[in-house]
């Protein structure tokens, strides 16, 4: 697969920003680059990505032996927590080779390997056949889908009947706030093309032919992790300022990267953006 100039600066992007999101969300042991979900049962920032894939899966009904794309898997943090604690099969696809090698590795070292495998691989175009997969699961990844209608009507396509299709993301209150200097800020700096809006998102569900679409506004559980992405660009300036002076400057990607982690909040509060989890189902006839 040949990435288009898009897909190249996703691709860069967070090849670019490993290392600060080993120091930010705790990589290495986490293996989760979203948002976490707070509530009553969490105590700590771990628990709450942890959370997170809980909340995504019991939405999703997820259960032992469903078979489950994880649509934009990263390094596989949520293909291995499925694997590991509901028993599914997953596969993981991503435009990024590194992500696909770290994510095997990954699923070896935690003995999912046999459940779990990651391929380079376009979700709004996948090669898989019609009917192959009893969930889509997308965690903080089809915001970078090229239309996030392609993806949604790739996503029915590569459904059984009666499986279902789960997406925890940033959604925007007003599809014209894309061009909203804060929220354009926040957007560029993590290579996002646009965010989609919940009732455009649902439209496209529902033309698609998924039923029991669900909307939830989850903003107040992820808030949170909002601002410790807020707290976290201060130290980061810092860092930076201090590698100007040694003469050693960070990459444009690097600083974006920084940049946004203060826009992504600001645009939250001012609510221009929302953090939202969506379900549908494929219809069984």
């Amino acid at each position: 697969m040949q990435p288009n100039d898009y897909h190249k600066k996703i691709i860069d992007y967070y090849q670019a920003t490993e290392h600060a999101y080993k120091d930010s969300w705790d990589l290495d042991n986490s293996l989760a680059i979203h948002y976490g979900y707070w509530d009553d049962e969490v105590k700590s920032f771990p628990e709450s990505l942890v959370r997170m894939n809980e909340i995504m899966a019991t939405t999703a009904r997820i259960r032992t032996q469903d078979n489950v794309l994880d649509a934009g898997c990263g390094i596989g943090g949520s293909s291995i927590f499925l694997a590991a604690t509901r028993g599914a099969r997953v596969t993981g696809i991503t435009l990024s080779g590194r992500q696909v090698e770290q994510a095997v590795a990954l699923a070896k070292r935690k003995g999912v390997n046999h459940v779990a495998d990651f391929k380079v691989m376009n979700y709004c175009a996948t090669t898989f056949p019609d009917a192959s997969f009893d969930v889509v699961w997308g965690c903080e990844s089809i915001c970078y889908a090229d239309s996030k209608e392609q993806f949604i009507n790739e996503a029915w396509r590569l459904l059984k009947p009666g499986g279902r299709m789960v997406v925890a993301d940033g959604f925007v209150s007003a599809f014209a706030n894309n061009d909203h200097p804060v929220i354009r800020k926040w957007l560029d700096g993590w290579q996002v093309n646009y965010l989609e809006t919940p009732g455009r998102f649902t439209e496209f569900m529902e033309k698609a032919g998924f039923i029991s679409v669900r909307y939830r506004d989850i903003t107040k559980e992820t808030l949170h992790s909002s601002l410790r992405l807020y707290r976290f660009y201060f130290l980061a300036s810092a860092y930076v300022w201090w590698k100007r002076l040694r003469l050693s400057s960070p990459s444009a990607l690097q600083v974006g990267n920084i940049k946004a982690c203060k826009y992504q909040y600001l645009g939250m509060k001012r609510k221009l953006w929302q953090y939202g989890l969506i379900v549908g189902e494929k219809p069984r006839q």
